[in-house]
């Protein structure tokens, strides 16, 4: 190995060489890029104005008429073929026509209509009324008030009776009042004891509503 009269190596002296050598190179690219960005010129922008000339209006499309379609072959109307009867050959047999099997049916005899039943019967029939001035009854009397023939009452009382089959008061309803109620109580008290003959369907006794007057008059 050869050293240097300094002692030292020689790689070490060519350091300082190279580093000078970098920073010139180095220098000289700033230095070129520098002056190429000086060179480039800057174009303005353009500006375009728009009017109302230079917006030209859409023209309207012309009318397209309707395409014509070729009219419609005529059809013929079709006419169906005759109806051929054929004759009888000769000597032909005809079977007769076919009878029915059902024979008519018999005339019914006539018959009587039918009896009512025994209800619409009964119905028929006329209604007697009923009864309460028979003598066998013994039907009593209203009682007069002393007070109304003092102070001399008259009047008129009528009722609703509902009249049972066996001739008994079923029911009383005061219809009309005589005007004095110690008149109309009288005659309820009496009529509720009462009896009568029923009222009847033909022969059968039924029940039946039968409207009774009272009379309380006063004798001079």
């Amino acid at each position: 190995m050869q050293f240097s009269p300094s002692g030292a190596p020689r790689s070490r002296r060519m350091v300082p060489f190279v580093l000078v050598c970098a920073v010139h190179v180095l220098v000289i690219s700033m230095l070129s890029t520098t002056l190429q960005r000086s060179k480039e010129t800057v174009i303005p922008p353009i500006m375009v104005s728009l009017t109302a000339e230079t917006v030209a209006e859409p023209k309207p499309l012309p009318a397209v008429p309707p395409p014509k379609l070729p009219p419609l072959p005529r059809q013929e109307p079709i006419v169906p073929p005759p109806i051929v009867i054929a004759q009888p050959l000769e000597g032909a047999i005809t079977l007769p026509p076919p009878t029915s099997a059902v024979e008519p049916l018999a005339e019914a005899a006539p018959t009587s209509p039918p009896a009512p039943p025994r209800e619409q019967q009964a119905e028929n029939k006329p209604v007697t009324p009923p009864r309460s001035d028979a003598a066998f009854l013994n039907n009593p009397a209203p009682v007069y008030p002393s007070v109304s023939r003092r102070l001399k009452e008259e009047g008129r009382v009528l009722f609703d009776v509902y009249i049972l089959p066996d001739g008994s008061v079923g029911e009383i309803r005061l219809k009309r009042s005589s005007g004095h109620p110690r008149l109309d109580d009288a005659a309820l008290a009496a009529v509720r004891q009462w009896r009568y003959v029923p009222a009847k369907r033909g022969d059968e006794p039924i029940p039946y509503w039968y409207v009774q007057p009272i009379d309380f008059a006063l004798t001079s």
